[in-house]
């Protein structure tokens, strides 16, 4: 099975069974492509360990010194928002994520990965936990509860 470069200048490759499972299981919508190459470009650690996109600002206050975490690969970030884009352009009848979107579809994976599940899973671990500056009643709560939309396909 060969790989797939998903941009030319970019050193990003999926699988060509990775991408037919990624295009067939969107339904033409471009965030679950991109929560598909989300997970086929990233590692569970990758996602686990990293600040997201490092856009949130998180308070330091509580003086905890846990290991630093590193925003996603910005190379891979920036490929596959490119690569959406592109994808969404050249075939009009797929639906084209906001910047918001994307961003958002970043910061789930990167939750699901912390809490022990594969992106669009369920197996749970048991108990959730949270770190110090992760407040319970933050976004993670907030998208559990709306995970029966029928994103975990």
């Amino acid at each position: 099975q060969g790989s797939k470069q998903l941009l030319n200048n970019y050193p990003v490759y999926i699988t060509s069974k990775q991408w037919d499972e990624a295009v067939n299981s969107s339904k033409k919508d471009g965030r679950r492509l991109l929560r598909y190459l989300i997970r086929f470009v990233f590692t569970t650690d990758e996602l686990k360990y990293s600040c997201g996109l490092g856009k949130r600002k998180r308070s330091v206050q509580s003086g905890e010194t846990g290991p630093e975490r590193r925003p996603l690969d910005p190379v891979k970030v920036t490929c596959l928002r490119e690569f959406i884009r592109m994808h969404c352009t050249s075939n009009p009848d797929w639906w084209m994520p906001s910047e918001e979107q994307i961003n958002k579809v970043f910061s789930d994976a990167v939750g699901h990965a912390r809490q022990g599940r594969a992106v669009g899973t369920f197996l749970h671990n048991g108990n959730s936990y949270y770190e110090g500056t992760d407040h319970p009643g933050s976004q993670d709560e907030v998208f559990n509860r709306g995970m029966q939309d029928g994103s975990a396909d």
